[in-house]
């Protein structure tokens, strides 16, 4: 009997899938635990492995198509076998040689049987209403059904599935770029594309806009990142009574220990490891802090498991370093940069995302001296580190002596801590800053 291959759900919050590509073809033999596809959740781009032995009898979802999850996107079976009767329109499989060829540069639009209604798969129809596009425009075959693939094909151009997605992110229509010789959109095009755009140079459209014309509105649609994220925050934001406190921390001696410990060779810091290990400490002192909320009550978790907010180019990602309060101080920072590399190159596994009990989020590089950042739940606290600032105080014998002053912002569920409890987690991570000798051991 066949067996079935759904879009996995790897996260509470995942809702739907991209198919970025197939590894395998209709009538490849497969086996367990073997990568037949690419897919991209709201987090990582993944291999998808078979979970049965035998052969892709059908692919019913192609490249290029978001998927809810659960849904079905091929079967696995034996060699000749068919799929099972009676599936969903939008299960229905993609009979091998009935996807249009590549139209060329003379190909008219799609055929318009009686009725006027243009005749394309339901994929293809889903796919041409989310671009805003309609189904007449596009180049196809008389007598041929679109498929979602010939959708695809005319708005992005037909670009490799990495430069759409790098497209995607920089607010790029793939549509506009030049082709090279082999006819598709790639990563290179987009980087050309970006940096132009960054430069202040890219106009659309093409050439110089006289003075005093309209300039042309840029819609840039919400990466799956972005809108995941935003939909967390959001209910976050509405939903919890959130209260930020903020604090300065001397960390004058702790600048000139990292100074210290980076110029001897053995072990390479930054301000942001030194402020992850202050919070695992002052969270293993303060439980309360290392909470989620559970219901109408709270569940103090035994690991203290710190995420660490990474900025890419398709948003905001938040890898949990685990264990931190049982790492030294080496193992934290190459950990803390492995994973924020790999969140760049979108290379995390799902489970690298989930159990965080507190979050790290920092901004000081941008210059930022204090904002209030937003609750991830069911945690209840994160701590932002902004910018240090430079200040002149009384040095012991009065003359003025200059400080290395860091900005903190702690952000907290007020059912879970209330100002006490609160102000003594903040005071711990600020103690722990102002005494390097803590930090460092």
């Amino acid at each position: 009997m066949a067996t079935k291959v759904i879009m996995p759900k790897s996260g509470m919050a995942m809702e739907d899938g991209v198919v970025v590509s197939w590894l395998k073809k209709v009538g490849d033999p497969v086996t367990p635990g073997e990568a037949i596809a690419t897919i991209e959740t709201d987090k990582a781009v993944l291999d998808l492995e078979a979970e049965a032995e035998g052969t892709l009898i059908a692919i019913v979802r192609e490249a290029g198509e978001r998927v809810p999850v659960t849904q079905t996107i091929a079967w696995i079976g034996k060699a000749g076998e068919r799929p099972p009767e009676g599936l969903p329109a939008a299960d229905a499989p993609r009979i091998p040689g009935t996807t249009l060829p590549d139209p060329g540069p003379g190909s008219g639009p799609a055929s318009v049987p009686e009725g006027g209604r243009v005749a394309a798969t339901p994929a293809a129809r889903r796919v041409a209403a989310e671009a805003g596009i309609s189904l007449g425009s596009i180049p196809g075959a008389s007598g041929s059904p679109l498929a979602a693939e010939d959708v695809l094909r005319y708005v992005r151009k037909d670009a490799t599935p990495l430069a759409a997605r790098m497209a995607e992110a920089a607010g790029i229509d793939p549509g506009s770029l030049a082709l090279d010789g082999s006819g598709r959109v790639r990563k290179a095009d987009v980087e050309a594309a970006a940096a132009v755009s960054s430069a202040g140079a890219r106009s659309l459209p093409a050439g110089p806009i006289p003075p005093g014309a309209p300039r042309p509105d840029r819609r840039v649609p919400f990466s799956p990142i972005q809108r995941i994220t935003g939909q967390r925050l959001s209910r976050s934001h509405a939903e919890i009574p959130s209260v930020t406190s903020f604090a300065a921390a001397d960390v004058t001696a702790l600048l000139e220990a990292r100074e210290r410990l980076n110029a001897s060779g053995t072990l390479r810091v930054s301000l942001n490891d030194l402020a992850v290990r202050a919070c695992a400490k002052a969270l293993a002192a303060n439980p309360r802090a290392n909470a989620v909320v559970d219901g109408d009550g709270l569940v103090l978790k035994g690991g203290v498991n710190i995420g660490i907010a990474v900025a890419t180019e398709s948003g905001l990602l938040v890898p949990v370093l685990r264990d931190a309060d049982r790492l030294s101080l080496a193992e934290q920072s190459r950990l803390s940069r492995d994973l924020a590399e790999r969140a760049r190159g979108r290379r995390l596994r799902p489970e690298e995302f989930e159990g965080g009990t507190f979050t790290v989020s920092n901004i000081g590089m941008y210059g930022i001296s204090f904002f209030t950042p937003i609750i991830n739940p069911p945690q209840v606290g994160i701590l932002g580190v902004g910018a240090i600032e430079d200040r002149l105080a009384l040095g012991p014998e009065g003359s003025p002596i200059l400080r290395r002053m860091l900005h903190l912002s702690f952000t907290f569920d007020h059912r879970a801590l209330d100002g006490a409890e609160s102000s003594a987690f903040l005071a711990a991570v600020k103690d722990l800053l102002e005494e390097p000798l803590h930090l460092v051991i």
